[in-house]
């Protein structure tokens, strides 16, 4: 993707920049955060508090230190987001291509829709074993499904708006319209079987809103609505959002942890240790499976990844850069749902963005999808296709 990003037209690529210029502390501040992070300080207030342990115990006073226990953790992680945000930036400068945009929606629905498929096989007895979808795996396969339902309902959409743009006769049953709808719908309905069957209820109601958020836009730019009465549907929206949010958060004492419900009682108990040593700089990111061995007890399972995302972005980076990343989150789901809104045509990438953007952001609460490789690539697309496509090629930025 980068090769064939490298080669696009310079007018892609200028668009491009101006579009993720409006996101650059987003983008900047991971990167900046972790060089901080893997930086050597003098400074022992800032430091981790085992490199003074173990300067005293190795007796060598000049002996590097850190905010993250572990660099070389911290280190890999910096790559992958680095990984991460080179696939974001190609996207964006690939989809630009209004051809190219529909070719990798297609192949997001049909990878949304064969994981999908798969996490329904792997519940058969026939399949047990075959198609693992237990333990922290279960996540992945809770967010893939859950951003295949509103994928494919963005092709639901395309298949509509580019048939009434064409002023085409009804279609019979052979017609490509027929075939785009029931792909699209037999997608959304794989897609939802596996989430309502894996993914807890909130979840389940949160990926209804993101649909429902898809079509408001369509419903906003059909009937030309006011920005009042848009806004007041979006509020109705964030009422119910805020709804579910009140139903899971449900012990005040446990506070973040309260969202991690269907999280092992072990994995809980061993988050509610790290978080009440975890420093406001974090203990580095990538360290919690670290960090792990030396708050769980003597003999136990190994924990690897933390019981929800919010839970290991807390541990790792702080509560400061908690709050900045999300306002960055915020940030991305207001650019791509204006971009829906203010688009001539094709507003449904941007829309199915800000939806995805939405769900995943409430499911970083429930569970550490967000935290494996598999999660992050399938957004990084989803994130890049809707930037990309916030803005009209032919008639500018302002489209």
């Amino acid at each position: 993707m980068l090769v064939v990003a490298a080669m696009a037209p310079p007018s892609d690529i200028k668009d491009a920049i101006r579009l993720l210029r409006g996101f650059s502390i987003a983008i900047l501040f991971p990167i900046l955060f972790m060089v901080f992070q893997l930086a050597p300080l003098p400074f022992a207030s800032l430091t981790n508090p085992i490199w003074p342990t173990a300067a005293v115990a190795l007796n060598e006073p000049s002996l590097w230190r850190h905010v993250s226990l572990a660099p070389g953790n911290t280190l890999r992680d910096l790559m992958l987001y680095l990984a991460v945000l080179s696939l974001v930036i190609a996207t964006v400068i690939i989809t630009r291509d209004r051809q190219r945009a529909q070719t990798t929606l297609f192949i997001l629905c049909a990878v949304t829709g064969l994981m999908s498929a798969e996490a329904l096989l792997g519940q058969l007895g026939l399949f047990a074993g075959v198609f693992p979808v237990g333990g922290t795996v279960a996540a992945t396969f809770v967010a893939a499904s859950a951003m295949g339902v509103l994928v494919n309902a963005a092709a639901i959409v395309m298949a509509a708006e580019r048939h009434l743009r064409q002023g085409e006769p009804k279609s019979s049953h052979s017609s490509p319209l027929f075939l785009q709808l029931f792909l699209g719908l037999a997608g959304v309905a794989i897609c939802l079987a596996a989430t309502t069957s894996l993914a807890p209820g909130s979840v389940t109601v949160t990926t209804a809103i993101g649909l429902a958020l898809i079509l408001l836009v369509v419903v906003a730019r059909r009937f030309a609505l006011y920005p009042w009465s848009i806004g007041v549907l979006l509020a109705i929206l964030a009422t119910v959002g805020m709804a579910i949010v009140a139903q899971r958060f449900n012990n005040f004492a446990d506070g973040i942890l309260g969202f991690a419900a269907s999280a092992s009682p072990d994995s809980l108990t061993l988050a509610r240790r790290t978080l009440s040593d975890s420093t406001w700089l974090g203990s580095g990111v990538g360290t919690f499976g670290s960090l792990a061995n030396v708050y769980q007890d003597f003999g136990a399972a190994p924990i690897l990844d933390p019981p929800s995302t919010i839970v290991g972005v807390a541990v790792e980076w702080g509560r400061p850069a908690l709050l900045v990343l999300a306002i960055s989150a915020i940030q991305l789901f207001a650019g791509t749902l204006l971009g829906a809104l203010r688009r001539g045509r094709d507003s449904f990438y941007p829309a199915a963005a800000a939806a995805c953007v939405a769900v995943v952001l409430f499911e970083a609460f429930c569970d550490p999808s967000l935290m494996h490789p598999t999660v992050q690539t399938i957004f990084a697309v989803i994130v890049g296709l809707g930037v990309s496509q916030s803005a009209g090629r032919t008639s500018g930025l302002q489209s």
